[in-house]
């Protein structure tokens, strides 16, 4: 089994990632859990430095900062650790780790918990 393959149960990646529509991400990880994510929900959350004051942790994007027309342009994989969203409202920066993905996910069963 290579490295891009290999399960780790207390740290599950992403195994196949989809747009399930125009603003709403899927992922479906290496343990079966499926994600469900609203894009823009996403980049209000980006972790980077001009979005998260690196000092205080503070927030920097406000409500209704974010169009709601916010979509990923272009999406990759960062090594095995984290995913690289290029937005359409230009914003790249943002380096999202699977564990925070995990974090964010928005399914019925993650809402519950």
């Amino acid at each position: 089994m290579d490295q891009a393959t290999k399960v780790d149960s207390n740290h599950p990646s992403p195994k196949k990632l989809q747009q399930i529509d125009t603003s709403t991400l899927g992922i479906t990880w290496t343990d079966g859990h499926e994600s469900v994510y609203a894009v823009k929900m996403l980049r209000e959350h980006c972790p980077c430095a001009h979005c998260i004051d690196e000092w205080s942790g503070e927030k920097k994007i406000k409500p209704g900062m974010i169009a709601d027309t916010i979509r990923p342009k272009d999406i990759k994989s960062v090594g095995l650790y984290a995913i690289q969203f290029y937005w359409n409202d230009g914003h790249d920066t943002g380096l999202y780790p699977h564990e925070l993905l995990r974090k964010l996910c928005q399914c019925e069963i993650c809402k519950k918990a």
